[in-house]
């Protein structure tokens, strides 16, 4: 990376060596001595970081300073997570209560003695290596500060504004309507089918943008039977492109079909259909590729349509049928204005004419390109110093060399404070248009240990790591947001996702076909071609693996195709943190060599048809904290699952009827839960009162399901329970029965959701009285049957925001004023009920509470 972050990496490594499991071990083992020596170098090294972190970019021998106690630092950290693992082992095994013959082995006292005596070894490696370092900080005059080593969140910056896509500020009415009227046209004799058209511009300019409002049109979707987008991106590969084109329009990935399979299927497809294809960032000048791709893209019926973006006049010349649209800068006057609209709050612009001085000229250096404007813009919002934006304007970035729009980007990275930037960079391992989900990434972020503890108790880390999220949502590194209530989804950049990759330097590598080799420094790879990692990286540089903490096989083109191989590349990751795979199509069975990764503590896997389970090594990975395992194959969850003992997050998938006792209800560390396309699934399990520590439980697409367990009550630290398409699930079944005793609950709830509950008749009283001094929202959408609101409705206080859609009968009882359960929810501020019969949507601001 160009910064080393060793301040941040140094208050880990205390918190560490203060954690626990490190504590415990101290104590057990007798290195007290050694542990306590560590523990004091750092902090002598830590006093003089921060002013060592500001002088790296002028003093060449401070950075490489920094870099080398950076990768001490990484080793250090590798050693503390040993004696962590050993730790977390040692309790899996007493929480089992009898072991095997194997495992009594493993915890004899010669084998403890002999780990003690490795890790003593170890240590005491790392302190004479710090102490080496350490002399040389002598020659820069580096002078101390206050130690903080308390790990806590910096102050957020308050950018309280609205999610939505920042594409939207900008205007091109214009360009869309020409666009549109080239599209439009009804097909003639002549005319080249299908009819391609290149829109062409630099980077930053909103060529994207443009086209998706085009395709989003009301008369564009009228005129075309299928719309299909697909981010071509830097590598053309002909499978790999219509398997997108095919998920594009059907939604199935297909990784299991040869080259020639996803053609037939694709023709298949777009066969006498009028369809209209965004092709988006297309960088392939060979024509070749092209002329391969384009006779199956000719099955679709007369007046089909392409749009191509590009930055290359070559890939304009290439593929288009028509003279390509040359998308100009935008003009002085609207690059102003989008300025001024992502810099101040609303109605504050006139309050300070001294600051639209500057930004006219911080404008003037943006050169007219919309996401430089908006990216400097967002940095600035809601600050009124002019000192601050003097800071943008006289920024020694505008000096440098090469794109107007690198220096306007490097800017607003050099103004995120230093836990963001960390976790920014961590974002370029991922593949460019890769779809982030927010709760996911904050997943990731926690595995390589990104997210600061809050100084709020009541916060957790996932807390924490969604407001990182909205902070770079807001400060524009994210874009395409898109918020579904139960998972925020948003993408970066290609700009963007350039800039993180050229900061991240060496430390992150990716490999193509036109790249192969990684370095000594590299530590996360980001496969995009299985050939080049498996024939040649894996054969080359396999020395290099233990300082790998994450690899991300891109997708299912990416991903290993022979399972020899991946075990070999299992083998060499020895310190790895963080694995995420996509349809390994050639699996039946996945290597149970994953168990050797005992470090691991995120696995993203998405499954082919093929394989039915998971291996039950997966289940001994004492550091595992967040597990997807997504795929229709698989046909059971085992009831190993629960000596997962550091489990936090669990998306899941499976095929059984039942999901069992002893299981999933054991993990008493679980804070997030998702039961997803799970078709067969008629119960879950009876004992989830174990889930002692979850706070969000999300349960969708399981069409079988037929009753919650009453246990469900029980989950009094649940915050967010969402239930979406689970057609014969009845809520009534969580209540109590009749003549029963009814319990006093209570629950934490802030948020509910039923959505497509056709079976439901009743809302479930019980959950909401129980949850009278927490709901605040409250989202019914269809569920036709249910016909009145519950009485205690009236008593939900907290209760801010109401939405009722496609329910007919709720709807007419919740009429404004009308209606007969109007006095029920009068008393709520914010109020939306779609629809009477005449299509009219109610909304409601209340009498009380926030207006």
């Amino acid at each position: 990376m160009a910064e080393a972050f060793a301040t941040e990496i140094a208050k880990s490594l205390l918190g560490k060596l203060g954690s626990f499991a490190v504590q415990e071990f101290r104590l057990a083992c007798g290195l007290q001595d050694d542990l306590a020596r560590l523990e004091e170098r750092l902090k002598a090294i830590n006093a003089v970081l921060s002013d060592a972190e500001k002088q790296q970019s002028k003093n060449e021998r401070i950075r490489l300073w920094l870099h080398m106690l950076r990768k001490v630092f990484y080793d250090a950290e590798d050693v503390l997570d040993e004696i962590e693992c050993e730790t977390l082992q040692r309790q899996v095994v007493k929480t089992k209560g009898s072991t095997s013959r194997k495992v009594q082995h493993f915890f004899t006292s010669s084998n403890r003695i002999a780990f003690r005596l490795r890790m003593g070894h170890n240590i005491k490696k790392i302190i004479e290596r710090l102490a080496e370092i350490s002399a040389l900080k002598s020659d820069f005059n580096l002078s101390e500060q206050a130690i903080d080593c308390s790990h806590v969140l910096h102050e957020e910056t308050g950018m309280n504004r609205s999610f939505d896509s920042f594409s939207g500020l900008i205007r091109r009415d214009e360009d869309k309507e020409r666009i549109i009227n080239l599209l439009i046209p009804p097909f003639k004799v002549g005319d080249a089918h299908p009819r391609v058209l290149p829109i062409v511009g630099m980077g930053g300019l909103g060529k994207t943008s443009l086209a998706k409002s085009v395709g989003d049109a009301e008369i564009v979707e009228r005129h075309f039977q299928l719309k299909m987008e697909v981010c071509v991106s830097d590598d053309f590969s002909l499978k790999q492109v219509i398997q997108k084109i095919i998920k594009s329009a059907t939604g199935e990935r297909c990784a299991d079909l040869d080259e020639g399979e996803l053609q037939k299927k694709l023709e298949e497809i777009l066969n006498g259909r009028k369809y209209l294809l965004l092709l988006d960032d297309v960088w392939n000048e060979d024509a070749k590729k092209w002329l391969l791709l384009k006779p199956v893209l000719s099955k679709g019926a007369d007046g089909s349509k392409i749009i191509v973006t590009t930055r290359s006049q070559r890939v304009a010349e290439i593929m288009g049928t028509v003279p390509a649209y040359n998308l100009s800068h935008l003009g002085k006057e609207d690059c102003l204005l989008l300025f001024c609209k992502c810099a101040f709050k609303e109605g504050q612009m006139a309050l300070y004419p001294n600051l639209i001085g500057i930004g006219k000229e911080i404008v003037a250096k943006c050169k007219q390109v919309p996401l430089a404007v908006i990216n400097l813009g967002t940095q600035l919002y809601g600050k009124i110093d002019e000192t601050e934006w003097k800071s943008v304007r006289d920024s020694e970035k505008w000096e440098e060399e090469g794109d107007v729009i690198l220096p306007a980007l490097k800017i607003s990275y050099q103004r995120l404070p230093t836990h963001l930037k960390r976790c920014f960079l961590y974002c370029s391992v991922f593949p460019k248009d890769y779809q982030f989900g927010d709760c996911i990434l904050v997943q990731f972020w926690m595995a390589h240990g990104l997210i600061l503890q809050s100084a709020n108790p009541n916060e957790n880390l996932e807390d924490v790591g969604l407001r990182y999220v909205r902070e770079l949502i807001s400060r524009c590194f994210f874009q395409d947001y898109e918020d579904c209530i139960v998972i925020a989804y948003f993408k970066m950049h290609d700009l963007i996702h350039d800039l993180a990759a050229s900061l991240a330097q060496n430390e992150f590598s990716i490999i193509s076909s036109q790249n192969h080799q990684i370095s000594e420094s590299s530590r996360h790879l980001s496969v995009l071609d299985s050939n080049s990692f498996f024939h040649q990286t894996l054969n080359k540089f396999s020395n290099e693996f233990d300082h790998v903490r994450s690899i991300v096989f891109a997708d299912s083109i990416a991903g290993p195709t022979c399972k020899t191989d991946f075990e070999k590349c299992l083998s060499g990751f020895k310190y790895l943190r963080s694995l995420e795979l996509m349809d390994p199509s050639e699996f039946e069975v996945f290597p149970e060599r994953i168990g050797a990764l005992k470090h691991l503590r995120y696995l993203y896997l998405v499954v082919n048809t093929e394989m039915k389970r998971l291996p039950k090594s997966i289940f001994k990975l004492p550091n595992l904290q967040a597990l997807v395992a997504a795929g229709e194959g698989l046909e059971e969850l085992p009831e190993d699952v629960r000596h997962m003992i550091s489990l936090r997050f669990l998306l899941l998938f499976t095929q059984q009827k039942r999901l069992p006792e002893g299981g999933i209800g054991c993990l008493e560390c679980l804070q997030t839960l998702f039961i997803v396309w799970c078709e067969n699934l008629e119960n879950l399990c009876e004992d989830m009162q174990g889930l002692k520590s979850l706070r969000k439980l999300f349960i969708a697409k399981c069409h079988g399901l037929i009753s919650l367990p009453r246990s469900i009550k029980c989950l009094t630290t649940l915050e967010e329970f969402c239930i979406i398409d689970c057609e014969k699930l009845d809520l009534i079944t969580i209540e109590e029965e009749k003549g029963k005793k009814i319990q006093s609950l209570s629950l934490s709830l802030r948020i509910v959701m039923f959505a497509v509950l056709p079976a439901t008749r009743a809302l479930p009283e019980q959950l909401f009285q129980g949850s009278a001094e927490s709901l605040q929202t409250f989202i019914i959408i269809g569920c036709p049957n249910i016909g009145e609101m519950p009485d205690c409705i009236r008593n939900l206080k907290k209760l801010q925001n109401l939405e009722i859609s496609d329910c007919p009968r709720l709807n007419k009882r919740c009429r404004k004023e009308t209606g007969e359960d109007w006095p029920k929810i009068a008393h709520i501020p914010k109020i939306k009920v779609d629809g009477d019969d005449s299509g009219e949507e109610t909304s409601h601001s209340g009498s009380s509470g926030t207006p």
